[in-house]
């Protein structure tokens, strides 16, 4: 009987210590990955992000690679913005899809996935900017030559449109 005693008291004892470490709302934490400076100089915590924004912006990119400019607008915010390497601001979704249908029309860009994170940017004031980084193969034609490139992805999100793209590319050259 004493040993059948122990043996309970050690295993509620076990289950004490093992739920101990959970406290209440001790999962639901942000995890900090890093952070940004905003305009302001303000120091901002950079948090794990919503993983679906991810299959959001990948569907996105494969869509392109389809030519699908229906499915492009649809994702795309009313108000986005895009900021390509070489300086070119496409403002708002229309602009954006004549951009890509001129592309299209001109050359033969695709991409290829590399890496893809979700990251959220809680904001001083309260709201969230929650923000896809990526990065792809990109080829393209450029004066009859293929041309390919590591480009770098910074796409904000709103109500799981895109509102803002920020590109950086670097060229692959031949080794």
């Amino acid at each position: 009987m004493n040993k059948l005693a122990s043996i309970i008291s050690l295993f509620l004892l076990a289950q004490i210590a093992v739920a101990g470490h959970h406290e209440s709302g001790h999962m639901k934490k942000s995890v900090v990955i890093g952070y940004e400076i905003s305009d302001e100089g303000e120091k901002l915590d950079i948090v794990a992000g919503d993983q679906s924004l991810v299959k959001i912006w990948v569907d996105y990119v494969e869509a392109h690679n389809q030519r699908d400019l229906d499915f492009i607008k649809g994702t795309n915010a009313k108000d986005l913005v895009g900021k390509a390497p070489n300086g070119v601001i496409v403002n708002g979704s229309a602009e954006h899809i004549a951009f890509l249908k001129n592309w299209f029309e001109t050359s033969n860009p695709s991409w290829e996935f590399v890496y893809a994170m979700a990251n959220d940017v809680p904001q001083s004031d309260g709201t969230i900017h929650h923000w896809v980084t990526s990065s792809y193969k990109v080829t393209d034609t450029i004066d009859g030559k293929e041309v390919v490139a590591r480009e770098s992805f910074d796409v904000r999100f709103e109500n799981s449109k895109i509102k803002e793209i920020i590109v950086a590319s670097r060229q692959v050259l031949a080794e």
